[in-house]
């Protein structure tokens, strides 16, 4: 029975879906950007910066993407705004995808199989004659975040201009930084160019180099935005929208050569930056209302308002109890319901239904519990845990240790910490079970708590439904804000 429940187990992971790189960077790995509005559309507006005539240059137009099992096909029209220079480009790649050897990993790999690209600059036709293409990205599937990391190193892209003797060659090399949560997604390119331009006939011998980095970010985040009900004579004062919004950057560097007659290199340079960006139009949804008698003026009230509004509660509960501990199972529902781990499905009685067989994942939490299946995910996905060998313990208290424990477990951060034994920074570190350390080293590093005054963390103190609510605001400040600073503000500018 044991074989076959961790079969059951390895199968529900293996079948959760996991972002990879090219799902996310569905623009290509030509350093362009894309506005991605929420549509069913494969084309898209799309903008690019090009190097290869010696001077940078944006291009605009648009992008038709496919995303099939085994290729991706990109269709590029682009021009510059008075239409001097155009660029047609159609490129197909192969998808290898390894989902099978990993139970929370996928690796894929991408290389070129057709292309065909000509730029034309005032006048001046631009010929792609040779493409070199390798790509290579591994995904992580985390309970509440995928991260995913992709290189295309030894790039090389020839041109021929006007079939004559010059030649241009671009050498590139490329890295992708990304994550997906409900919450948000971050993806950050890091591109370098190198160009050498070469013509040798018996009469000229023509040599340039230059170089440029590309810099480009997508990211999606979703909001709460609070709004005031200005009517006296209304049944609710405030309330929560949820918005959410997509953007593009595309920021490049340059140190090119100034070019004379006959592309000849003057010895100057030409040195310079830009940047690009789209931003889409905000969705918007209105979030139910709370209705708590017991929480005006407290100081945790907009933290709790957040996180009803989510539907973490029930609906028609009039009271919050705000300083009464909170439970381990009210505790796995929020954090359930916040990370949109299971969907809201209808509820299906038939005679004929088919019922789930196989047993409880804990004694303590039966089938006929109104929070069953908020156990059964956060368990299944390795959130929480259970006490001893089948038991959840549902109605116990919550300790700060086992809330700070749960969170970084979710996102997956727990080797961020060093190889025990070891002390944290906090009065009262023999105070941490061990357990719980390594967790709350983390929570400390990347600011999702910072303790109390003193130093202290009171790790083994039960949290009250307040604080439970503000750290909860906390986590999911810290999925929407501080991972995109980390993922495109710190890579972006790393040197």
């Amino acid at each position: 029975m044991k074989k076959v429940l961790v079969l059951i187990l390895i199968l529900i992971i293996l079948l959760q879906p996991v972002t990879t790189a090219a799902d996310n960077n569905n623009a290509g790995y030509e350093g362009g950007i894309h506005k991605n509005e929420k549509d069913i559309k494969d084309t898209k507006q799309y903008k690019e910066v090009i190097f290869i005539s010696g001077q940078p240059i944006v291009l605009e137009g648009t992008v038709e993407i496919k995303i099939k099992d085994k290729k991706l096909e990109y269709e590029y029209r682009l021009s510059n705004l008075d239409e001097t220079v155009t660029l047609e480009r159609d490129i197909e790649l192969s998808r290898t995808i390894d989902d099978s050897s990993h139970q929370t990993q996928i690796r894929e790999i991408n290389s070129i199989t057709d292309y065909d690209e000509e730029i034309i600059i005032n006048g001046d036709v631009y010929t792609l004659t040779d493409y070199v293409f390798h790509a290579s990205s591994i995904s992580d599937t985390q309970p509440v975040v995928d991260f995913y990391y992709g290189v295309w190193p030894g790039t090389t892209k020839t041109y021929i201009i006007n079939e004559g003797p010059a030649k241009i060659t671009e050498e590139i090399t490329g890295e992708i930084y990304g994550y997906d949560h409900y919450w948000g997604a971050t993806e950050t390119q890091r591109i370098h160019r190198n160009i050498t331009y070469k013509e040798e006939t018996p009469s000229i011998n023509t040599e340039w180099f230059g170089f440029a980095n590309i810099y480009v970010s997508f990211n999606r985040t979703k909001k709460m935005e609070y709004f005031n009900n200005l009517p006296f004579q209304t049944s609710f004062s405030n309330g929560y929208i949820l918005t959410e919004q997509e953007e593009s950057i595309m920021s490049y560097e340059y140190d090119l050569p100034v070019l004379g007659a006959r592309n000849t290199p003057t010895g100057r340079r030409n040195k310079g930056d830009g940047e690009a960006r789209y931003n889409t139009s905000p969705t918007t949804e209105t979030l139910f209302i709370p209705k708590f008698h017991d929480i005006r003026g407290h100081w945790a009230e907009n933290d709790i308002m957040r996180i009803s509004s989510l539907k973490v509660t029930n609906q028609s509960q009039q009271f919050f109890a705000p300083d009464l501990f909170v439970d381990r199972i009210e505790f796995a529902r929020w954090i359930v319901v916040a990370m949109n781990l299971i969907e809201e499905k209808e509820t299906i009685n038939r005679s004929y239904t088919k019922q789930d067989e196989a047993p409880p994942e804990f004694s303590d939490v039966t089938k006929d519990n109104p929070d069953y299946e908020y156990v059964k995910v956060i368990k299944e996905k390795g959130i929480m845990n259970g006490v001893g060998a089948d038991k959840f313990l549902p109605y116990d208290e919550l300790t700060r240790a086992q809330a700070i424990t749960t969170l970084v477990r979710a996102v997956g951060l727990e080797h961020l910490a060093p190889i025990l034994p070891f002390e944290t920074r906090f009065t009262d570190d023999e105070d941490i079970p061990a357990w719980a350390k390594r967790s709350i080293y983390v929570a400390d590093k990347i600011g999702l708590t910072t303790g109390f005054p003193g130093g202290y963390m009171y790790p083994n103190d039960y949290m009250t439904k307040a604080e439970a609510a503000a750290f909860m605001n906390r986590f999911i400040n810290y999925l929407q804000e501080d991972l995109k600073n980390d993922y495109r503000e710190n890579i972006i500018n790393y040197y």
